[in-house]
């Protein structure tokens, strides 16, 4: 059943009512409700602690979920805010991959006015009922239609100054790959932005900025040299696990020569309660092939671990370099040093404490010495779950325990606690 905007909010009423009751019960129970009913209604009360959690301003004006899966491929409240940035209060947006509409929400947030266009007709029912009660000054546009084939007539009537794209995974592509290329996403770059580009010329419009948001299991390196006109790469991760990544595109440049090693990477880690720096490098492949990476003999007074956005990057050698630290290993991505960088460090720091060679001889009795530890490992042959079973010891949040290879290949463990 496609979905109508006088039963969205007929079941948003319903929400109400029958909050707190259990939503097997809805499913299960006998009444006037019909079949339909109960199943939206369900959803909405099973997904209402998960939505709290990811979209609060979205919970607190009460919208209407259309599926489970859109509340799970959605950006979050946090990531979406990030992405206000990239818009001025003067331009004219345009979101051609709308879906859920977080994104478009929170860039319209700053530009009170957009179009959304969206190819699923539940997805823009939702948009029709839960955009107006989140942005109710705002002037939106909500087209249910794909954007592709009509790209000349959205262009020529809203002439937008940014454009949003969210490129999903093609249909039929092997999804258990943890990796993929962008050769594997729709709407293809490699053919939109040559369309765009002609048609602006051809409309003699103001050329316009381009975000485009990718999943981050797409390879940095080879999405950069396959994208002409990249401005700059923003690595995002929302309280320690990588995200998003956005390429904020400058159509002239769109056509030209693909120059990856010009790109400016930014790196920001997302906590509400643990603010971290962003990390910026312009023209940072460039850097990162003539930094110059020291590797410590053992580790120092002090150990960082970059953050997961930091980290995806790639830029191995440029952190140490920029922060004045030495490496415990090529593939660790551990740093060490004697002092703390000026800069605070875009990651986690540690003070070290004591530093053991990993014998399995004496786990038993380092587990005793220790009795209770965050465990991390990294470049490690087990996982932390094993070595906890190992070590048989509890989890704490006063000391973590490294367990990584140093540069003489050793594997050791180190013992330390949060600066």
């Amino acid at each position: 059943m496609s979905l109508q905007l006088d039963f969205i909010h007929h079941i948003l009423s319903l929400q109400e009512t029958y909050r707190g009751t259990s939503p097997d019960r809805i499913l299960l129970g006998k009444g006037s409700l019909s079949r339909e009913e109960r199943t939206a209604l369900a959803l909405q009360l099973t997904a209402e602690s998960a939505l709290r959690r990811k979209l609060p301003s979205w919970h607190t004006a009460g919208v209407f979920l259309p599926s489970s899966l859109t509340l799970e491929q959605c950006s979050s409240e946090e990531a979406a805010r990030y992405k206000a940035r990239f818009a001025t209060p003067t331009d004219r947006l345009i979101d051609l991959t709308g879906g859920f509409g977080v994104d478009f929400w929170a860039l319209t947030s700053v530009t009170g006015q957009g179009a959304y266009v969206e190819r699923q007709a539940d997805l823009v029912a939702a948009a029709r009922a839960n955009l107006p009660r989140l942005l109710p000054e705002a002037k939106l546009q909500l087209i249910h239609g794909e954007s592709i084939p009509q790209l000349r007539e959205l262009i020529s009537t809203h002439q937008p100054t940014l454009i949003y794209l969210d490129p999903a995974r093609r249909e039929g592509e092997d999804t258990t790959r943890r990796v993929y290329a962008i050769e594997d996403c729709e709407p293809s770059l490699h053919t939109l932005l040559p369309e765009l580009h002609t048609l602006y010329r051809e409309l003699s419009l103001p050329f316009p900025r381009l975000l485009v948001k990718l999943s981050p299991m797409l390879d940095v390196v080879h999405t950069l040299r396959s994208v002409a006109g990249v401005r700059e790469l923003h690595v995002v991760s929302v309280r320690g696990e990588a995200k998003e990544l956005l390429l904020l595109i400058d159509l002239t440049e769109a056509t030209g020569e693909v120059k990856p090693e010009a790109v400016t990477f930014i790196a920001q880690d997302l906590h509400p309660t643990q603010p971290t720096p962003a990390f910026v490098l312009p023209e940072a492949l460039s850097n990162e092939e003539s930094a110059q990476l020291r590797y410590a003999v053992s580790p120092r007074a002090y150990l960082f671990e970059p953050h997961a956005a930091l980290m995806k990057t790639g830029l191995y050698r440029s952190i140490g370099a920029i922060y004045g630290l030495e490496a415990l290993h090529p593939n660790s991505h551990l740093y060490t040093a004697d002092t703390l960088p000026e800069a605070p460090f875009p990651g986690r720091v540690f003070a070290v404490e004591t530093v053991y060679p990993f014998a399995s001889s004496q786990l038993k009795a380092l587990g005793r010495e220790i009795g209770a530890a965050q465990i991390t490992c990294r470049n490690f042959p087990l996982r932390p779950e094993a070595l906890r079973a190992k070590l048989r010891i509890k989890d704490s949040a006063e000391l973590t325990l490294f367990g990584t290879t140093a540069s003489d290949g050793s594997h050791v463990l180190i013992r330390c606690r949060r600066v």
